[in-house]
């Protein structure tokens, strides 16, 4: 079982540098499971944030989706 850590509090993201953030830990989450099955965010964490962030998107649709540099992956 894996330990949640650094989940999200509930709430959508209200500016760009916490979205940025968000998107940041759900590809870091996402990765992981992937590969070992040892993600930082349990399931219900990650479908949490992956909803916070889509919250995020409707209410600023003129904001573009953050994209990780390759350095960054």
């Amino acid at each position: 079982m894996t330990i949640t850590r650094g989940a999200p509090a509930g709430s959508a993201p209200t500016a760009r540098d916490e979205y940025a953030d968000a998107i940041g830990t759900a590809i870091r989450a996402a990765a992981p499971s992937y590969r070992s099955g040892d993600s930082p965010l349990d399931d219900a964490s990650f479908d949490l944030l992956v909803s916070l962030i889509q919250a995020y998107e409707e209410r600023y649709p003129a904001h573009p989706a953050a994209r990780p540099t390759p350095a960054a992956r």
